[in-house]
């Protein structure tokens, strides 16, 4: 795995802001309590450069991805926050490209 590549796709993101990005699970993260949920970042949190890994139900997910990209304003469950984007890929996130 390639930090700064990984580190660059999430800046391209953020200087975007034009989707709320899905997220791939950090194991770490991946509890029960987040079982049936996929990680994401609000377009809010994309467009303010704060770093705030929330949780979507899927069941909602597929129903707003039929309809394009997912713009989700708001903060749904927070799984964790952080103070950058390195921060924040060096703790295991990555995009779900």
């Amino acid at each position: 795995m390639n930090i700064q590549r990984e580190i660059s796709l999430f800046k391209e993101v953020y200087d975007d802001a034009t989707y709320a990005p899905l997220l791939r699970w950090n194991l770490k993260f991946k509890t029960k309590e987040f079982d049936g949920m996929t990680p994401y970042i609000s377009i809010k949190d994309i467009c303010d450069y704060k770093y705030v890994v929330c949780a979507i139900p899927d069941e909602e997910l597929i129903e707003k991805l039929h309809k394009g990209p997912l713009y989700e304003m708001n903060r749904r469950k927070v799984i964790s926050e952080y103070k950058s984007i390195e921060e924040m890929v060096e703790d295991g996130w990555r995009l779900d490209t």
